[in-house]
C-alpha cells in the first residue's frame, strides 16, 4: 500500500475524531481502552540499558513540531488543542517509522526522532525525506481538510542534525526512562526553534554529509561557543525540501517498513 500526503491525513483526521468523541464522552470504555494501548517510544538497540549505564551511538536527530501552538491554546478550547496535536503527532511517529526511523520521544506538540546507526548518509537522506513528506502532508493534505470542518490551519517545522548521541537509562529503581544526549540533538533542537513554517533547518555536520548538494544554504549568523577564551562557530543550513518529495514514495517502498539500520550501502 502506498503512504501518500493523503495518507498522512487519514491518520491524523481519523485520530482527531476519535479523541474528540473520547473528549465528549461519545467513546465506549472498552474503545478508550484500545486507544491508550501501544508500543513505547524508544530505540530497540538500547531499552536493555540498566540505571546509570549508557551507550554511545552516530544518527541522525529530528525534531518535528507545530509552531505557534502556544498561540492556539490561548485562543483555543483545550482539549480541542490536545486532541489535534495528539492527532498530528500520531502523523509524525507514523512517518517517520515509515521512513525507517525511530520515534524517540514527545516533546509537548512536537517529536523527537532518530535515524541510525548505519550508513550516515543513509539515515540523513530518510531523515530528510521524513520531515519534507510530513510538512508537505499537513500543509497540502491537512490544513486543508481541517479547514472543511471549521478548524484553524496548523504550521509545522524541522530541525535536524547528525552525530554522536548517548543513550542513558536516567531515574530510580521502577522508575526510569532512556534519555538520548549529544551535540546532535541538542543543535537540532536548537535548528527547530530558528525555522520558520514550513521550513528545515539543520547543523552543519548533517549538510556536510553531502557536500555538493545545492539544497543546502548556510545560514549567518551561526552559532557561537566559547570556553576559556576560545570561540568556535557551528553554521545552520537552509534545506530546500521540495525536490525531496518525489523520492519520498519510493524510498518507502524499498524500507518496506524495515529501519535504516538495516540498509547496507555498496
Amino acid at each position: 500500500m502506498q503512504y501518500t500526503a493523503r495518507s498522512f491525513g487519514d491518520t491524523v483526521l481519523e485520530h482527531f475524531g476519535e479523541r474528540r468523541r473520547l473528549s465528549k464522552g461519545q467513546v465506549f470504555a472498552h474503545e478508550a481502552m484500545e486507544t491508550r494501548s501501544g508500543t513505547a517510544l524508544g530505540h530497540p538497540d538500547f531499552e536493555d540499558l540498566a540505571i546509570g549505564q549508557k551507550r554511545t551511538t552516530s544518527m541522525t536527530a529530528m525534531f518535528i513540531d507545530l509552531r505557534d501552538f502556544t498561540g492556539r491554546t490561548f485562543w483555543d478550547p483545550q482539549d480541542e488543542v490536545a486532541d489535534l496535536a495528539d492527532a498530528v503527532l500520531a502523523g509524525f511517529v507514523e512517518t517517520v517509522l515509515r521512513h525507517g526511523g525511530y520515534p524517540l520521544g514527545l516533546r509537548g506538540d512536537g517529536l523527537f526522532a532518530g535515524f541510525g546507526p548505519g550508513d550516515p548518509r543513509v539515515g540523513a537522506s530518510c531523515a530528510l525525506a521524513a520531515s519534507a513528506f510530513a510538512l508537505n502532508a499537513v500543509k497540502e493534505n491537512v490544513n486543508p481538510r481541517l479547514e472543511q470542518m471549521g478548524v484553524a490551519r496548523v504550521q509545522a517545522r524541522a530541525g535536524l542534525d547528525f552525530g554522536q548521541i548517548t543513550f542513558v537509562r536516567t531515574g530510580s529503581v521502577g522508575h526510569s526512562e532512556i534519555n538520548p544526549v549529544g551535540f546532535a540533538a541538542n543543535f537540532a533542537s536548537k535548528c527547530e526553534k530558528k525555522a520558520l513554517s514550513w521550513e528545515i533547518v539543520t547543523g552543519e555536520n548533517l549538510a556536510g554529509l553531502f557536500p555538493d548538494a545545492t539544497q543546502f544554504t548556510k545560514l549567518d549568523p551561526p552559532k557561537t561557543y566559547t570556553r576559556d577564551h576560545v570561540t568556535k562557530s557551528y553554521h545552520f543550513y537552509d534545506y530546500r525540501w521540495t525536490g525531496t518529495l518525489a523520492h519520498s514514495e519510493s524510498l518507502v517502498h524499498e524500507l518496506a517498513g524495515n529501519s535504516v539500520s538495516s540498509v547496507t550501502v555498496g
